[in-house]
């Protein structure tokens, strides 16, 4: 069972974090009903009620409630289905409230350290033409002076721009874009944003994978970016409205291949510099970051205009073809052979790479990954090479290989974060929706104790007693829990005729190593091994 909010309580959590002050039930009410939701104000204070109780929401007096510091994190937590394409829907709203070029949206980032250096850094990247318009904001906390507040304009101030001029862009992607000879060459990483819970761009950033610095100093490097489709029939105005773009941030454009990203018939990929590039090299640096990608509407005169090198957007062919994870993941699931009867067979592996000096340590992690049971099986693989050890860790795309030679059709569904307290996800990707393991974009994200990497997957419903007598037949530890038909699991919907089941990550060995302070660096689904041949955990 799902420790979930009811819609209608994220709802008022919701609204309530959207003000500074305390709120009445006559204004949530009015607001409720604006979003949908037909409730009175008796109906409302019942609700608040029950947040009151749950420590999520403060009462003062009769000026109304405030939502708490708890109430903030249930509500970056709760009810996953709800949140899936929440980052597209408020695009599309900031698209529609902003007025470029007199409001527009900005993101705010809040770094602590060193104000001259990273002033010097934010602006370094604007010089060099990385950013969306010629605009920032960069000031010392008036409360905390140790805290630097930035504000750089979002990229959907351009999509604002191409509407005003009578196009309708279509945000698809939020990714990173390698760069070579100081020329964007393709996407590295991509997220769409209607299969996602969380902005791809905050996801890359903090999850280590930028490089802008390089970029900017031997034109190697990669940048974060956004990808937007725009009709064909448009292309004569778009490169019209180009010609006179003040903001100045698209890397390239075609009505092909565009930086690995293919296409429909009759539409034009636009490739964007990621609003909050500016802030990169700080981040890269190890500075510690807040990040709120376009939460606010602001007055362009109230931001510094600064210098900026002209960019110039690139109209060629891609070379590469990005695709979704989940190609991937179900051309490798049938080199699974593994039989459960023998013991023996070939099974999909992660790698990690870590320092041999760290040896004993790794040993008593994964005893404890053993003793947690948060691993596929008890097997384990290690390798030694030179002055590294080689770790191989059963994926979870070799059980569904294995339901794969019984006749059972698996779909790989969302990769992301489960909260074990309260058996929900936090956290998804689609791996549809994702040329990158959503584990290893959430990697630093979980603890291996309270949160864990875990993916859902889906199968016919008339399939489930086939499947759970090979689960018993198999006896592995990798399958958290098998959901009823039609239902929910762990706050993810299936289609009718389906049910979902959950799987164990087969990276969080790499989380308890990674958080006991052991480098490792990590490759999802990267290796086939003989089963056989691995290690049981019990004899480490």
């Amino acid at each position: 069972m799902t420790n979930n909010l009811d819609e209608k309580l994220v709802e008022i959590l919701s609204i309530l974090s959207e003000y500074d002050e305390p709120v009445g039930a006559k204004t949530i009410a009015n607001e409720l009903k604006r979003r949908g939701y037909e409730i009175g104000e008796r109906a409302v204070r019942y609700h608040l009620q029950l947040l009151d109780e749950k420590n999520l929401t403060e009462k003062f007096g009769y000026s109304g409630r405030t939502i708490t510091e708890k109430g903030l994190e249930e509500l970056s937590k709760a009810n996953i289905s709800y949140r899936i394409g929440s980052v597209f829907s408020q695009i599309m709203e900031k698209l529609y409230l902003s007025n470029f070029p007199t409001k527009v949206i900005i993101n705010k980032t809040v770094f602590e350290g060193d104000y001259e250096m990273i002033r010097d850094l934010v602006l370094k990247v604007i010089d060099n033409g990385f950013s969306i318009g010629d605009y920032v904001n960069i000031k010392k906390d008036s409360e905390n002076p140790n805290l630097i507040n930035i504000e750089t304009l979002c990229s959907i101030t351009f999509d604002n721009f191409l509407l005003k001029n009578g196009i309708l862009s279509m945000p698809k992607y939020g990714g990173i874009v390698k760069f070579e000879d100081y020329e964007p060459v393709y996407f590295e990483g991509v997220i769409d944003f209607r299969k996602s819970s969380i902005d791809p761009l905050e996801a890359f950033i903090t999850r280590g994978k930028t490089d802008v610095l390089g970029i900017i100093e031997n034109g190697e490097g990669y940048l974060p970016a956004n990808f937007r489709v725009i009709p064909s029939s448009t292309k004569e105005k778009f490169e019209n409205l180009l010609k006179r773009d003040l903001l100045n941030g698209v890397l390239s454009y075609g009505e092909d291949n565009v930086l690995g990203l293919s296409l429909n018939e009759g539409e034009i990929g636009v490739a964007l510099v990621g609003g909050l590039s500016p802030i990169c090299p700080a981040v890269e640096m190890g500075y510690d970051v807040k990040i709120n990608a376009a939460t606010t509407l602001k007055d362009l005169s109230l931001i510094e205009k600064r210098s900026k090198k002209y960019l110039h957007p690139i109209n060629k062919k891609g070379k590469v073809m990005i695709t979704p994870v989940l190609s991937k993941m179900m051309s490798m699931m049938h080199n699974v052979s593994y039989d459960i009867e023998s013991n023996r067979g070939n099974v999909l592996v992660n790698t990690g790479y870590i320092d041999k000096k760290y040896e004993d340590d790794v040993i008593d992690a994964l005893k404890e990954c053993y003793k947690s049971k948060t691993v596929i099986s008890d097997r384990i693989g290690i390798e030694k090479d030179g002055n590294q050890i080689k770790i191989n860790t059963l994926c979870s795309t070799t059980i569904d290989g294995i339901f794969l030679k019984y006749g059972i059709p698996i779909i790989p569904y969302y990769g992301g974060i489960l909260e074990l307290g309260k058996n929900r996800f936090i956290d998804i990707i689609a791996y549809g929706g994702t040329s990158l393991d959503p584990h290893e974009v959430f990697f630093n994200r979980v603890d291996g104790e309270k949160t864990i990497l875990s993916g859902i997957r889906k199968a016919p419903m008339e399939a489930r007693d086939n499947l759970i007598k090979i689960v018993e037949k198999l006896n592995w530890t990798g399958i958290l829990n098998i959901g009823m038909p039609n239902n929910d699991l762990y706050g993810i919907k299936v289609e009718k005729g389906m049910f979902g089941f959950a799987s164990i990550g087969g990276m969080n060995p790499f989380v308890l190593i990674k958080n006991k302070g052991i480098p490792v660096k990590i490759e999802a689904l990267h290796d086939i091994k003989e089963y056989s041949k691995l290690i049981p955990l019990k004899e480490l």
